[in-house]
């Protein structure tokens, strides 16, 4: 490179020529067709689901070794193996796509005391959402049957001590805050899946790198879900798990700041 000649001078917004045009369309419709407002709402939809992401590794972290703490005390540190757990065969799968990332040395000897954390570390968030839900399907016909998860894993409610404060909060302040469509929230395992089921579906949404400018849809409803309502999920979770967290998640968040900061 000559270290005479000048840099040259370049403008952001031709940005968008690398973007798909079915992609780039739906910033174009939300900016009245102007290429560089729309780039300018495009980079601020990259910072919002990079916000999103960083609260999320946190808060998945949490979930994680709440649900797995509560487990312990309930069935041993290697309670996934436990004959008094039945698992529906999502579960089931989602467990041994787990088992199967880990090293061969370690499934080599499933027993031993570090088996546990390991493999536990390898569990992604839908796996311990749908440890919350009310259980799906196990075997294959004739012999399929529903596993009623209320029976089988109703310890995990001890998972989220600010529950009932949560819950009870919300019904005084009304609960559209909860962005969950119940008229009075209670503290119960389908309430907190509803939350956890939310927030799955958004970090799936920013990790795939969709835009959230329209908000993001709700497997099995039908609606979309905004990001400010995304973001009050992850702030209950939060209170739901561990005070100390959601005060760190209140503090700390950049999330509200930059929904704040949309261009317009």
């Amino acid at each position: 490179m000559d270290s005479g000649s000048k840099p040259s001078t370049f403008d952001s917004s031709n940005l968008y020529r690398l973007i798909s045009t079915p992609r780039f369309a739906s910033f174009l419709d939300n900016a009245d067709g102007d290429k560089e407002r729309a780039f300018k709402l495009y980079i601020w939809n990259r910072d919002l689901s990079v916000s999103f992401l960083g609260d999320m590794a946190i808060l998945e972290v949490s979930l994680r070794n709440a649900m797995n703490d509560t487990a312990v005390k309930s069935w041993g540190t290697h309670w996934y193996q436990s004959p008094d757990i039945a698992l529906d065969d999502r579960s089931c799968r989602q467990l041994a796509e787990a088992w199967n990332r880990l090293p061969k040395s370690v499934r080599s000897r499933p027993n031993d005391t570090d088996v546990p954390g390991r493999l536990i570390t390898h569990c992604m968030f839908g796996f311990w959402t749908n440890l919350l839900d009310a259980g799906d399907y196990i075997g294959k016909p004739p012999r399929k049957v529903r596993v009623n998860y209320e029976d089988t894993l109703h310890v995990f409610k001890h998972a989220f001590p600010g529950g009932r404060g949560v819950a009870r909060d919300l019904r005084r302040k009304g609960s559209d805050e909860a962005g969950i469509d119940f008229k009075e929230p209670t503290f119960t395992r389908a309430w907190v899946h509803g939350i956890c089921k939310s927030i799955n579906e958004l970090r799936n949404r920013v990790a795939h790198h969709e835009p959230l400018i329209n908000g993001f849809p709700l497997s099995g409803q039908n609606r979309r879900m905004s990001a400010e309502e995304g973001c009050e999920q992850c702030r209950l979770l939060a209170h739901l798990i561990d005070r100390d967290l959601a005060v760190w998640f209140e503090n700390n968040s950049r999330v509200p700041l930059l929904l704040s900061q949309r261009p317009i």
